[in-house]
């Protein structure tokens, strides 16, 4: 949804306050930065912070002697550690007369608790959604409605039983200004006064409120943030605010470091690496959070095949029993027809691999399926929404139509003139290639901005969350239709039970946000609405980096060896593997070591067939039978096309290549016996491989000699030949001999 929205303005010389902005006034949000660039620069910028930190500047002198818990230097360390003031719980809304009750804790390992205060600012209701927006960055002070007149020392504050303390706040709507009337030594009352350009349903509306922690013997600030009073006094039939929040429940992996063939023939999943232990529990105990604590409230989960297969290969049978168990009540657990692994859709057609989208949602269907012991939805019967913060080109929505999905969530900067109510969202049709479309509602950027928004506080993310659609339902409370709007969580979002908790818990029996799930949602808008001029999802990623030539070359691989072994189960997961290195949760370089290492545990499998070679057959005869022996040490058996050939001899077929069906036998030496026949005599090479039935991989490979002995007719003839005219001389010499001596011993004189 494009909003339009004001930067708050407040009244007075303050532009940078927390206060009303301009009523009714609205310009678009700014763009946010980009988070990753930030990230990098704030990481470069640590040492510089230190040095400055700990290297006195020239011509200030240094303070010998000071309290190590006084001075600025304690907050200029503080200020590198994370989140000093942690939320640990909070009210979700208040009504007359009710507490707003905040569980902090302090991480001060410098300054001690016995010097730690509290101050509280709360500001007037917003009047906009801008307005929020700007609650949330200004670090100005601007002008409270009702704040703390000194700091709440928290050595008065009652402590809880895990840790932190606890801030009761009663709310009282009128009575004291500002200036702190309400506060005693250890307690605050706010008071919610009306102020001019202000929300227009006062008291009901979303105060800013701003806590801060302060070292008492300085009065310098430590840490704060600004969280969200909602006050409500909503009739119990309002048209209350449909909000759908999709879940991510994912775990990417990425390659493990030099994969042994042993590791890779008994665990192909080795290839992987397995995430850290912390990553793994975060991942069972928001299923559990799910499960345990609200399965009464609404919700889409995205939970990827090759989480399940590593909660199966982890002994986390319990969550895989829980996902089973809120997979039985669809109308309050909807699961999507999520991929194997998240990948970006665009990017893969646009690379030409549309047919490894369609193995990742089948693969990804049918593992969820089998774990949550729950029928797999089928491309006849609709697999419902595909759900993505990348956006869709018209030939990904062309793909995914022809897959099955019947429905999109695409982020709303990802679409061009979506419509919208408000600033909530509406269904519209999404073209694609070739006629296809797409049945679509966009999701809110700003809400998915929040999952992530505040680093180390997730219950804090999760608060300022449901106080933006708290500020959502305000810009038109009461109203006759239903209004709707989605929350996904990015794709690089990690799954926190803490912000889960918060999550869910503010929105069960919320007085103005009712949970529904995205089927629910999308059966709101009956009829899609018209787009003005064209809706259209624009991609906002690129496929360039994507190892496309790797992915292609072992997609064929893993085919052929399907094709040829009787183990499905080894097959699935050594394709599983290929499909592990297009997770969009991988850098380039990362997906390419996935992909490497599928082909070493392909051909860690292939290892264990072999031709024996090295060996001369000796034929004695023109033609004859030549035993060529395959080894198979695979526990599962083997079929393939066998296929000699040699310059010098002729096989069966007549030819010097021949080739037959064979099927090998689990961990046995398979002989085949071919009969061939010779052209001469010698030493002669036989080539012999073993293919996949479809002709595309190599099993195995090797060459035989084969020795002839035997003569040829032509040789035999010439032989007999040679003799004859060899006797014929022979005998011809000795007659002459004879005669010759016969007339000799005539003509000599009788004595």
């Amino acid at each position: 949804m494009d909003r339009q929205r004001a930067r708050a303005c407040p009244g007075g010389s303050n532009p940078d306050g927390i206060g009303p902005s301009e009523s009714g006034a609205s310009r678009r949000r700014q763009p946010r930065p980009d988070r990753s660039t930030t990230s990098r620069l704030c990481w470069f910028a640590i040492p510089f912070v230190l040095v400055l930190a700990l290297v006195p500047l020239p011509g200030v002198p240094s303070r010998a002697g000071a309290s190590p818990t006084v001075g600025s230097g304690t907050a200029q360390a503080l200020a590198a550690a994370p989140s000093p003031l942690v939320l640990l719980s909070q009210t979700p809304w208040v009504t007359q007369g009710q507490t707003f009750d905040l569980h902090l804790r302090a991480r001060t390992p410098v300054v001690p608790s016995a010097v730690l205060g509290i101050n509280v600012s709360v500001y007037s209701c917003l009047s906009s959604l801008s307005a929020f927006d700007q609650s949330l960055v200004s670090t100005s002070t601007g002008t409270p409605v009702s704040s703390t007149s000194s700091p709440l020392p928290v050595s008065g504050l009652a402590p809880l039983p895990q840790g932190g303390f606890d801030l009761p706040m009663p709310v009282v709507v009128g009575g004291s200004a500002s200036g702190g009337s309400g506060t005693t030594a250890s307690s605050f009352t706010i008071h919610l006064v009306p102020v001019s350009e202000q929300c227009q349903s006062f008291p009901a509306g979303v105060y800013p409120v701003r806590i801060q922690l302060v070292d008492l013997s300085n009065s310098s600030v430590l840490g704060s943030f600004t969280t969200h009073l909602v006050y409500s006094d909503s009739p119990a039939d309002t048209q209350r605010l449909r909000v759908a929040v999709v879940l991510p429940v994912q775990v990417t992996q990425r390659a493990s470091r030099s994969p042994s063939p042993t590791e890779l023939l008994a665990r192909p999943s080795s290839a992987l690496a397995t995430p850290r232990a912390a990553v793994i529990d975060a991942v069972v105990a928001t299923v559990a959070t799910v499960a345990t604590q609200h399965a009464s409230v609404p919700l889409t989960m995205q939970v990827s095949g090759q989480t399940v297969d590593l909660l199966a290969t982890t002994s986390h049978q319990g969550a895989l029993a829980q996902l089973g168990q809120l997979a039985s009540s669809p109308d309050v657990h909807q699961f999507t027809s999520a991929p194997f692994t998240p990948v970006d859709a665009t990017a893969l057609v646009d690379s030409g691999l549309t047919s490894e989208l369609g193995l990742q949602v089948s693969r990804g269907v049918t593992s969820l399926s089998a774990a949550t012991d729950r029928p797999a939805p089928s491309a006849t019967s609709g697999l419902g929404a595909w759900i993505t913060g990348d956006g869709l080109d018209l030939n990904a929505v062309g793909a995914l139509a022809a897959d099955g999905f019947r429905q999109a969530v695409v982020p709303a900067s990802s679409v061009t003139g979506a419509p919208t109510d408000g600033s909530t969202t509406h269904s519209f049709s999404l073209p694609g290639a070739r006629g296809s479309q797409l049945t679509a509602v966009s999701s809110n950027d700003d809400l998915t901005a929040r999952f992530s928004s505040v680093p180390g506080n997730p219950v804090l993310a999760a608060h300022q969350l449901v106080a933006e659609l708290a500020q959502l339902y305000y810009e038109r409370p009461n109203g006759s239709a239903a209004r709707g709007v989605l929350a996904v969580a990015p794709a690089t979002w990690t799954d926190d039970p803490a912000f889960v908790d918060a999550l869910l818990g503010s929105l069960e029996s919320n007085p103005v946000l009712q949970p529904v799930t995205t089927s629910q949602l999308f059966a709101l808008f009956p009829s899609p609405a018209t787009c003005r001029p064209t809706c259209r999802s624009i991609s906002t990623t690129s496929a360039v980096g994507l190892p496309v030539t790797a992915i292609r070359a072992q997609r064929a691989r893993m085919d052929g060896f399907a094709g040829s072994v009787g183990s499905r189960p080894l097959a699935d997961a050594l394709g599983d593997l290929v499909l592990s290195g297009e997770s969009q949760g991988l850098r380039p370089t990362q997906q390419a070591a996935v992909i490497s290492n599928a082909g070493g545990a392909l051909d860690a499998q292939l290892g264990q067939l072999a031709v024996e070679g090295n060996q001369t057959v000796t034929l004695t005869a023109s033609s004859g039978l030549i035993p060529v022996t395959i080894v198979s040490g695979a526990s599962y058996p083997v079929t393939g096309s066998l296929v000699l050939s040699s310059d010098k001899l002729l096989f069966p077929n007549g030819e010097t290549q021949w080739s037959s069906p064979v099927t090998l036998l689990p961990r046995h030496s398979n002989v085949v016996y071919v009969r061939v026949r010779t052209r001469t005599s010698g030493v002669f090479r036989l080539a012999v491989v073993l293919r996949a039935p479809d002709g595309t991989l190599r099993l195995a490979s090797g060459e035989l000699s084969v020795r002839s002995t035997s003569s040829s007719v032509v040789g035999v003839v010439l032989t007999a030949g040679a003799m004859a005219v060899l006797a014929a001389w022979w005998i011809r010499t000795s007659l002459k001999r004879r005669k010759l001596r016969t007339s000799t011993d005539e003509a000599e004189p009788t004595p």
